[in-house]
């Protein structure tokens, strides 16, 4: 139900907010502005999706979010829900390219619980893919426009077996370019508002 709730909200958003330029609505905890745009990508091809910040809270020097977003369209709609995912974005750099990732961890993982191209888990995202990005500024992310563009992860071990990073997640390359994406367009987000 909750599902069907996060998407239906999505959708009556973005009929809301097509038709003003306007803010369709506001109120003290949300209003249509929360509503940001990423480039979703799928095997070389990328096209606009809303992602929509659900909860934003202004803390002394960082920001907590709450963002909600579509990354794999690749399986059947019924395997493919949307994420949730918890950032807290700094405020007190001293520029906005330098903003950085302060925590970061999924509420809800909306993808299959195990990737059937690789294998990969949320666990291992939260182990691996999350701890990478920890620490990353805004033009560090900016950077990184896809999982072939990450140089600078260690290796992973799997099972006694080490990978590199970019070859341990080949073939959950469209959830890893669709964080990458996300996060561009809530630092953008970010640094227009606080910096």
């Amino acid at each position: 139900m909750k599902k069907l709730g996060i998407s239906l909200l999505l959708i009556l958003l973005l009929a809301l907010n097509g038709c003003s330029s306007q803010p369709a609505f506001q109120y003290d905890n949300f209003n249509s502005d929360k509503v940001i745009t990423y480039k979703h990508l799928k095997h070389g091809e990328e096209s606009d999706y809303a992602g929509v910040i659900l909860f934003e809270y202004e803390m002394d020097n960082y920001t907590k979010y709450q963002v909600s977003f579509l990354s794999c369209t690749c399986r059947a709609a019924s395997e493919n829900f949307q994420h949730l995912m918890y950032v807290e974005l700094n405020n007190n750099n001293n520029s906005p390219e330098e903003a950085t990732i302060r925590n970061i961890e999924f509420h809800y993982w909306g993808d299959s619980k195990v990737n059937p191209e690789n294998g990969l888990t949320y666990e291992m995202i939260e182990e691996e893919f999350l701890p990478y990005l920890q620490y990353k500024s805004k033009a560090e992310i900016d950077s990184l426009t896809s999982l072939k563009d990450i140089k600078d992860a260690g290796q992973v071990e799997r099972n006694g077996k080490k990978y590199e990073f970019v070859d341990a997640y080949t073939g959950a390359t469209v959830s890893v370019d669709n964080t990458l994406a996300i996060l561009r367009a809530l630092f953008d987000y970010h640094v227009d508002k606080y910096y």
